[in-house]
C-alpha cells in the first residue's frame, strides 16, 4: 500500500513539473464609454435626451478568441433610469440588449435590440423596440 502511494505522489509531482498549471488570466482592458442621442420617450411621445454611460471590458484568452462585456447605466432627461449588461463571447455576430428603465412614477421604458449577422456580415436577424409598459 505504501508503494502504491509513493507511486502516486511521485506521478503527481512529475505532473506538475512536465504540465504546470496555467497561469491566471491578464485583467481586462477597460474602456469607459458615454453617449447621448436624443430619441422619442415611448411614454409620452416627446423626445427626450438618453445617456448611456459604462465601461467595455475586452477579455482575450488565445487560442479562444476575444470576449467582451459592455456594463452600462441609462438615463433620460424625462427621468428614467436603468441598467444593463450585454456579454459577446468568441465573436460580434450576435449582439442583443434587454434594458429597462423606471421613473419615479413607476412607469416603465422596456429597450429590446437583436442583430444577427452570419460570417459575411450580412445581417439575417434585426429587432429593435422600444415600449412603454405600466
Amino acid at each position: 500500500m505504501n508503494t502504491r502511494f509513493a507511486l502516486l505522489a511521485l506521478g503527481a509531482i512529475l505532473a506538475l513539473a512536465l504540465f504546470p498549471a496555467t497561469a491566471t488570466a491578464d485583467p481586462p482592458a477597460a474602456f469607459p464609454f458615454e453617449e447621448s442621442f436624443v430619441d422619442v420617450n415611448p411614454c409620452t411621445g416627446l423626445d427626450h435626451t438618453i445617456t448611456v454611460t459604462g465601461t467595455l471590458y475586452v477579455y482575450e484568452r488565445g487560442v479562444h478568441g476575444i470576449h467582451h462585456r459592455l456594463d452600462r447605466t441609462v438615463t433620460t432627461s424625462s427621468g428614467f433610469t436603468g441598467h444593463g449588461t450585454e456579454i459577446s463571447i468568441d465573436h460580434d455576430s450576435i449582439f442583443e440588449v434587454h434594458d429597462v428603465l423606471t421613473n419615479d412614477a413607476g412607469e416603465h421604458i422596456l429597450a429590446s435590440f437583436v442583430f444577427v449577422h452570419d460570417a459575411q456580415g450580412t445581417p439575417r436577424v434585426e429587432h429593435a423596440e422600444l415600449r412603454c409598459a405600466p
